[in-house]
């Protein structure tokens, strides 16, 4: 008898000594699931700013982009020939187009170029960064007047990538809104219809 109690009591303390075992295993797993709760949410943290920071950084130099071409204007119907000079066709084009008088004397450029390589089968549009910004909103105004009267000079403003994919897709949504007889135009990489910015999907 004294031999079984003794065996009992050996079984009990082995008992609990595999429960205070469980036990201290359960609280390290405990102490390990939050420290890794901890980490976790501080990755995604780290993971947010991140991407805060890069998004910023993309507007900003989105942002410079378009300030580099500010003065700048496009030209996409004028005939290309070998050997020309961008900037006294592009003169030319004022005068005799948009019927701007003494563009000649009146208008100057920093510089007119080709813009793109080569191709037989295609004419270059030709970029025109003004000297004077005033001259570049005069041949805009001008040449959208004569867009109202139905001939399109093809004459654009010049905007980054990221900027011409997005009015891109808001063309259509924006011709759309015309024919329905509504007051829609794109500033820049906005729609605004019946002057409320469009905020619908593209």
């Amino acid at each position: 008898m004294d031999k079984k109690i003794s065996d009992l009591e050996s079984k009990v303390r082995e008992i609990e000594q595999s429960r205070e075992f469980d036990s201290q295993t359960l609280n390290e797993v405990s102490k390990q699931h939050k420290h890794l709760d901890r980490f976790t949410q501080k990755m995604k943290e780290n993971e947010s700013q991140h991407m805060e920071t890069q998004q910023a950084l993309k507007s900003e130099i989105l942002d410079l982009k378009c300030r580099s071409t500010r003065d700048n204007l496009l030209f996409h119907k004028i005939s290309e020939e070998k050997g020309e000079k961008c900037e006294q066709k592009v003169l030319n084009f004022l005068e005799h187009m948009l019927k701007i008088e003494n563009a000649s004397k009146e208008i100057r450029f920093q510089r007119a170029h080709r813009v793109g390589p080569y191709r037989a089968d295609k004419t270059r549009p030709i970029v025109a960064k003004f000297a004077d910004f005033p001259d570049r909103e005069k041949v805009l105004r001008a040449a959208r007047k004569a867009r109202e009267k139905g001939t399109n000079h093809g004459v654009s403003e010049q905007y980054p990538k990221e900027i011409v994919d997005k009015r891109r897709k808001l063309i259509p949504i924006m011709l759309q809104a015309q024919r329905d007889e509504q007051d829609a135009y794109i500033n820049v990489d906005k729609l605004f219809i019946n002057k409320q910015l469009y905020r619908g999907p593209c």
